[in-house]
């Protein structure tokens, strides 16, 4: 089987543009417009989208947007009145997704995150158009170990994680057959767009000769914005020209606004606010265009995005050591603990070396070449081969 000229149903849990999101809808957008798939996208959670996430969804030529109301697929594993009452509501819900997507007739269902490959695996047997689906692990998701899911995941036909840390977390709670499970680190689904560094800086107020070093990330409790800012805190004592930036979206969820007040208000208490910028719901490709050093220092990651975005624009990156890390920038000396020195001490290395943060940049972009939608399309294609033969 090839993914050509298929209708495909790409589920995803909300319509906010985080990393899953951007996979699902750059992959949905190679399929719809060079492969000739008809493709809709189910919303499981709302019919909700943010602004960034409309702004995507528009170059993607995605057939139709469905949200089919409040998702209920939840049993535990007891007896009780209360849990008769969890298995109608579950039935009810599934019934309604059948009623509303049957006539879509999805020949490959594609889910990102564990709730919508729960809701995936149910629509493949209740669908008669399906022909394959998977559950697909990314990053820190977290599991409801109810019944349904406990059903969803051992029958599943395959399983699919992006990097081999994202499998271990998997296999810790549920213990699959080792040939269902298969690595296969998503694409970069940025494009790069060269833009006027100078214009970008004046617009941000950041001086002109600063060595920018930036962490683009959600701004959430896996994400360790704090322990860059107390490094750099030292750092700017030495180096005047460093300065640091932050981009996330603070609109994501209430913790991640309480996160945005709480790094503003650390920044204005350590007078930082002439060194360091703190922004939320800007557009990603300008402050990739002003980053002279990438980070990414957190608790886990799959294989992260924002790493890959960091590689298409050339830049060096200073990333905590998870496996998916690994497997994008292999033998770079600056993949780190999360230590406080150890990362001093890596950014002070590049801060004070243009030619290294150069040669680490070219690197880099030599290395992401590697992960383009094509070649992601075609492994995609041997694991589903591998699976229904």
């Amino acid at each position: 089987m090839n993914l050509s000229n298929k209708r495909v149903l790409l589920i995803l849990h909300e319509g906010a543009l985080g990393g899953a999101q951007r996979q699902a809808l750059g992959l949905g957008r190679y399929l719809s417009q060079e492969c000739n798939c008809k493709v809709d996208l189910l919303l499981t959670f709302s019919d909700k989208t943010t602004k960034e996430f409309d702004e995507y969804l528009e170059q993607c030529s995605i057939n139709k947007v469905m949200h089919f109301g409040k998702p209920y697929l939840f049993v535990k594993k007891e007896f009780s009145i209360r849990n008769l009452k969890r298995f109608k509501w579950t039935i009810q819900y599934l019934l309604k997704l059948r009623k509303g997507l049957i006539e879509h007739q999805p020949e490959i269902i594609i889910p990102y995150l564990n709730f919508p490959s729960k809701v995936a695996f149910y629509l493949y047997k209740l669908l008669p158009s399906a022909q394959f689906t998977f559950w697909h692990q990314l990053g820190l998701d977290s599991l409801s170990m109810d019944i349904m899911e406990s059903i969803a995941v051992n029958n599943t036909p395959c399983v699919i994680g992006n990097a081999p840390n994202c499998l271990e977390m998997f296999n810790n709670e549920y213990h699959i057959d080792k040939g269902k499970l298969n690595i296969l680190p998503q694409n970069v689904t940025l494009e790069r767009v060269d833009l006027d560094k100078k214009e970008i800086r004046k617009k941000f107020n950041i001086p002109e000769d600063s060595i920018v070093i930036s962490m683009i990330a959600h701004f959430r409790y896996d994400k360790y914005h704090d322990l860059v800012l107390d490094v750099f805190t030292k750092l700017q004592k030495k180096y005047p020209l460093a300065h640091l930036l932050f981009l996330g979206n603070k609109e994501n969820k209430q913790d991640s606004y309480d996160k945005f007040i709480h790094l503003g208000n650390r920044i204005e208490e350590n007078n930082l606010r002439h060194r360091v910028t703190l922004l939320s719901n800007e557009e990603v490709n300008e402050v990739l265009n002003i980053i002279d050093i990438g980070v990414l220092i957190s608790l886990t990651e799959g294989t992260p995005n924002v790493v890959m975005e960091y590689m298409l624009y050339g830049l060096p990156v200073v990333a905590s050591n998870h496996p998916g890390c690994i497997g994008l920038l292999r033998e770079s000396s600056f993949l780190v603990e999360n230590n406080e020195n150890t990362i001093y001490e890596k950014l002070s290395i590049l801060i004070e070396s243009k030619n290294l943060r150069d040669a680490e940049g070219i690197k880099n972009l030599g290395k992401i070449k590697e992960y383009d939608v094509v070649t992601y399309v075609n492994k995609l294609e041997k694991i589903i081969n591998k699976t229904i033969k």
